[in-house]
């Protein structure tokens, strides 16, 4: 199997680069509305863990009125695979801000390695994504784990911890992980959702990662800034 690096480097080149995202068009840019996630007993938990963001939302997770929808149909379809487990929001939408601001600070960090500023962008990018083709600004992603029982599994890596043992198929965590990996990712694309297997825990809809994943002819969603987003309250449009 060579070795641990070799695997890695193997997982890596099969995964989409910022060059596969660079030219996919957004085609259907609708009014900026961006909806509150809220839980369902038994079948979805929502608990934001970022505190940049929180200082913005508050406890709120926001995205995309059809990614509410899909978050519903993923749990559902986790309860038909194990009653037992529970999918649990923890990131939606990023300011278009933060998620400049990030890239630029990795993009620095990975300067004296990448005199090239082509390959400086791609390998900032592997770490945080470029703001333009970025998911979580577009309201269109989220970050999600699985509980059992209302505890969190062993998913190999912490959620949205930096590691090349988030590579979703990394054969480096324990069996349960593993299974456990492939039952979110099962349920996720079951709701129509687009995986991101560098992270095992991020997921999309309407993005350019989205677009580009599933072969559609353009992205639904572009970035947005948060001051510029309508924030919606989804009892305030229709019942979930």
């Amino acid at each position: 199997m060579g070795t641990r690096e070799d695997v890695y480097q193997l997982l890596e080149e099969k995964m989409l680069k910022y060059a596969d995202y660079a030219e996919v068009p957004v085609i259907e840019v609708d009014e900026v509305v961006l909806f509150e996630a809220v839980p369902q007993q038994g079948v979805l938990r929502v608990e934001h863990i970022d505190a940049e963001m929180s200082e913005l939302t508050g406890r709120a997770i926001y995205v995309r009125r059809p990614v509410v929808d899909m978050l519903y149909a993923a749990g559902q379809e986790l309860k038909s695979l194990d009653r037992s487990l529970t999918l649990r929001v923890v990131y939606g939408f990023r300011a278009l801000e933060v998620q400049t601001r990030l890239f630029d600070e990795a993009k620095e960090s990975l300067r004296q390695q990448y005199p090239d500023e082509n390959e400086l962008t791609e390998a900032a990018h592997r770490h945080v994504a470029v703001p333009s083709v970025a998911g979580y600004p577009t309201g269109g992603a989220v970050a999600v784990e699985l509980l059992r029982d209302g505890e969190p599994v062993d998913m190999g890596t912490p959620v949205m911890q930096a590691d090349r043992d988030a590579f979703t198929f990394s054969p480096f965590v324990s069996r349960d992980a593993w299974e456990y990996r492939q039952l979110l990712r099962r349920a996720m694309m079951a709701a129509g959702f687009a995986p991101f297997d560098g992270e095992w825990w991020h997921f999309s809809y309407g993005d350019k990662e989205w677009a580009r994943y599933y072969r559609r002819p353009g992205a639904l969603y572009d970035q947005v800034s948060f001051a510029d987003a309508q924030k919606v309250d989804p009892d305030a449009d229709l019942a979930l």
